[in-house]
């Protein structure tokens, strides 16, 4: 069985968003960048309130770590796309006959992949489709970079 820790009901891929991809790796940059510059003895010195952004920088990197993915609470706990899949005991909208559906039509929106990986889910099942994602993540992309931004976010 795959692990669906990272894999949304809508067919997003929690490893592949911002928050988990992108945003920790670089908040744990800039903190090894500015130790090496003595920034953690000096910081609060130079900018008053800085320990405030440190102890913050340092909960960016742990939020990161511990993210829960879609299925462990992450985001809107109110989303009718989670919502209905669990009412339907599905693990992904792409295994439902109605796919895609009118609940999810702000997500299409909002990102262009998510009905063509929905039917490629369907072509090569789950197994190598997270493998596909994790090779996808090898590459360095992330959602943002074909993120349509919404009213909804």
């Amino acid at each position: 069985m795959s692990d669906m820790k990272y894999v949304t009901y809508c067919g997003l891929y929690c490893k592949l968003c911002a928050q988990l991809a992108r945003i920790p790796q670089q908040a744990s940059t800039l903190r090894d960048t500015m130790k090496e510059g003595g920034w953690e003895f000096f910081g609060e010195q130079c900018l008053p309130g800085f320990k405030n952004f440190w102890e913050y920088l340092a909960k960016v990197i742990q939020a990161g770590e511990q993210n829960s993915g879609c299925r462990g609470g992450c985001g809107n706990p109110d989303c009718k796309v989670r919502i209905c899949a669990r009412e339907k005991d599905i693990e992904l909208c792409s295994a439902c006959e109605e796919f895609p559906c009118e609940k999810m039509q702000w997500l299409v929106d909002l990102y262009p992949n998510l009905v063509a990986d929905g039917k490629r889910q369907q072509a090569v099942g789950l197994e190598q489709w997270i493998q596909e994602q994790d090779a996808r993540c090898e590459t360095g992309f992330c959602y943002s970079q074909i993120c349509h931004p919404c009213d909804e976010c």
